[in-house]
């Protein structure tokens, strides 16, 4: 074989193994409930002069009146590599399997080791952080960082919410929906719907439950409090303020509650 087609067989093996944005379709299949993001820019935090207008909406309420706003500024492209992320977030279902294989201790609310009935395909609560990791470990996955959580929730042109850049209370689970979509899960006692069943609310990489259902753990610290986490995306106790992809609160990374889960992510090998 001459140079001439040497080189020229060694660029067409490079064009198949890998995609237009540079992941390796040799990396195989795609995990189970699992989607890729592909690498690449996106639009992170808010604009100041979206800030402003959530200042004069919400700043002056109790709920909101020590949020950082500013936090979220600039409005700025960040760059990130291709990674995997959960479809949905982690269920009772899917916890349930890795505390019977690890003896892993139970959240409280579940009885005898099992978690309530009927609520297999709703978010497992009263998680910390460190449970959250535990999971995750066990996955081989890991919890996704502020920034890969943003960009999975909002894709890359700087929307909103997962839809789009206008709030539509029928399409997630929160405060501001219709009781007909939060009703499951006020019966159900701890208040999450089952995964995917709000009816809008996927991103753009098919992802569900970003706006609304549960708050997510983020493996992102606080600069200034290692004993701070990053938790992104609203509750159903939540307004719409919480829902936009941007908005982030600092929880202490031991803290458990009824309004917080967690999705993992896997890195492209």
């Amino acid at each position: 074989m001459t140079s001439c087609a040497k080189l020229l067989l060694a660029v067409a093996l490079a064009a198949a193994f890998f995609c237009h944005d540079g992941v390796a379709h040799g990396a195989g299949p795609v995990p189970a409930d699992m989607v890729l993001v592909a690498a690449g820019e996106f639009l992170m935090g808010s604009s100041a002069e979206e800030i402003q207008a959530l200042k004069k909406e919400f700043g002056k309420r109790d709920l909101y009146k020590d949020y950082s706003f500013d936090a979220e500024t600039p409005k700025r492209k960040v760059k990130l590599r291709a990674y995997y992320i959960d479809v949905t977030e982690v269920t009772n279902k899917q916890y349930l399997a890795f505390v019977s294989a690890t003896k892993y201790p139970a959240p409280f609310y579940w009885t005898g080791g099992n978690y309530p009935a009927g609520r297999g395909d709703s978010p497992v609560l009263y998680v910390s952080k460190k449970d959250a990791e535990a999971y995750a470990a066990w996955m081989h996955k890991r919890l996704p960082t502020e920034e890969e959580w943003e960009k999975a929730a909002r894709g890359t042109d700087g929307r909103v919410f997962p839809w789009g850049s206008k709030f539509e209370p029928d399409k997630a689970a929160t405060a501001d929906s219709s009781l007909e979509l939060v009703l499951s899960g006020v019966k159900g006692g701890f208040s999450a719907i089952t995964v995917s069943e709000a009816p809008g609310d996927i991103s753009p990489y098919g992802v569900h439950d970003m706006a609304g259902n549960v708050r997510e753990w983020t493996c992102t610290l606080s600069s200034d409090k290692k004993n701070l986490a990053i938790v992104k995306g609203a509750s159903w106790v939540d307004l719409n303020i919480t829902a936009r992809a941007a908005y982030r609160e600092l929880v202490p990374v031991d803290s458990k509650s009824h309004i917080v889960g967690f999705r993992c992510v896997k890195d492209v090998e």
